[in-house]
């Protein structure tokens, strides 16, 4: 038996996206859900998730490129509307981030998830994995040892195979900072899953069901597949809508079932 940690991301982006992981979590398809609590929609959104908190791991999807900063001091120093990634990923490249002012804004996601669901989250991620970049991870480990060190909270730790999947995709994630976030993770004692899988290339999502085959071969003992479901909608700024469509018809299918028992996996929470 492989126990793994089986994350749906983007909670609180769009009604369509919560509503469909909110329909996985009441099939008991899902065993953790990172939320983005910067989105317009978190208020309501944290009303419906709230009862699921002892079911699943309920994260922290910590957001730099989509929306409005929360926090004062990112306002005040880089604007009120985040960057485009590209403009994020320079940034931290060039050291040229405040690494106070995103603590701030850390700290400032957090109290607004735990304003909502009267707790900190069970673990942190990123969104498009920025928590893992240059300067964005040392505020991380900062924000960690300050208020989360005696929580228990988690990290993610995108650490891509390099298998034929998404191949240049995964070089880019790895280079952005893998290896540094998982040396401060040991470093500083901080748990986390010790395999990742779930990358793939959106376009390629009528394939899941055998992209998803992949995942649960490659991934390890405790190790954590991300994936993006959500009802099909036609927001036409959401660029992987489709993709959300096609993984919810997969992961609410009896074939997602039948693939994890062939394999002797067993999805649960992280420990």
């Amino acid at each position: 038996m492989k126990c793994i940690v089986l994350c749906a991301d983007d909670y609180g982006q769009a009604p369509a996206i919560s509503q469909g992981i909110l329909a996985l979590l009441q099939q008991n398809r899902l065993s953790a859900v990172t939320c983005m609590v910067n989105s317009p929609y978190w208020s309501l959104h944290a009303d419906w998730i709230k009862p699921f908190t002892a079911q699943a791991d309920i994260g922290l999807h910590f957001n730099l490129t989509e929306g409005r900063a929360l926090s004062a001091a990112f306002k005040e120093k880089y604007g009120t509307n985040f960057p485009r990634l590209s403009t994020v990923l320079r940034r931290a490249f060039f050291r040229q981030w405040d690494v106070s002012v995103i603590e701030s804004e850390c700290h400032a996601q957090l109290d607004t998830f735990e304003a909502k669901l009267g707790c900190l989250p069970r673990f942190i991620d990123g969104h498009q994995h920025v928590h893992q970049f240059p300067v964005i991870r040392e505020a991380w480990v900062r924000v960690y040892e300050k208020r989360l060190h005696q929580t228990g909270t988690y990290m993610r730790w995108v650490d891509p195979k390099l298998s034929r999947i998404a191949f240049i995709k995964k070089i880019v994630i790895y280079l952005i900072g893998s290896k540094a976030w998982g040396r401060l993770l040991r470093e500083h004692d901080i748990p986390h899953n010790t395999s990742f899988s779930g990358i793939y290339d959106f376009n390629k999502s009528m394939d899941y069901a055998d992209l998803f085959k992949v995942f649960l071969d490659e991934v390890g003992e405790d190790g954590l597949i991300m994936c993006h479901p959500g009802f099909k909608e036609n927001d036409e700024e959401d660029k992987i809508r489709k993709a959300r469509a096609d993984e919810y018809a997969y992961f609410s299918s009896e074939q997602f079932i039948q693939d994890c028992t062939d394999r002797n996996i067993v999805y649960r929470n992280f420990r």
